[in-house]
């Protein structure tokens, strides 16, 4: 008999149904590593991250300062960036970010090109996986030490 196909590589166009369910199903905490956000984006998914925080989840958003991006879109990315605080969520800033990963609860990754709080029209694909050994092996390589 053989095993039941689980899928581990997703594209734009069927990630994101996992990729909820994992941000819902959260217990403890949630890191989203994000270079790019745009308003449609986090808008779509404010809720689920604004529910997590309420649940008394740690929810963290580590993207680029909105100076580090085009004047005109500044005023744009600061009041999604204002909309987030709001609601709770750690927001911290890294000049020059490149990678684009989630961490749920330490034990999730999600990894790739997929910029998850602001993907756009080109071909992009994530990884999921579940283990917490490389979710550890992961936030080190990143330099990233986030308590939960």
């Amino acid at each position: 008999m053989a095993p039941e196909s689980v899928n581990f590589i997703f594209d734009k166009s069927n990630f994101y149904p996992v990729y909820s369910n994992d941000i819902v199903s959260a217990h403890q905490e949630i890191l989203v590593i994000s270079p790019f956000v745009t308003r449609r984006r986090v808008e779509q998914m404010r809720w689920q991250l604004r529910d997590a925080v309420n649940k008394g989840m740690r929810v963290t958003v580590i993207t680029r300062r909105s100076g580090d991006f085009k004047e005109k879109d500044r005023p744009i990315l600061d009041h999604v960036f204002d909309s987030l605080k709001g609601d709770g969520i750690d927001l911290q800033f890294r000049s020059g970010i490149h990678q684009k990963c989630e961490f749920v609860d330490r034990r999730i990754v999600w990894y790739g090109s997929v910029n998850l709080l602001g993907f756009g029209g080109s071909e992009e694909t994530m990884m999921r996986t579940e283990s917490s050994n490389i979710a550890s092996e992961l936030l080190e390589s990143l330099n990233l030490r986030v308590a939960v």
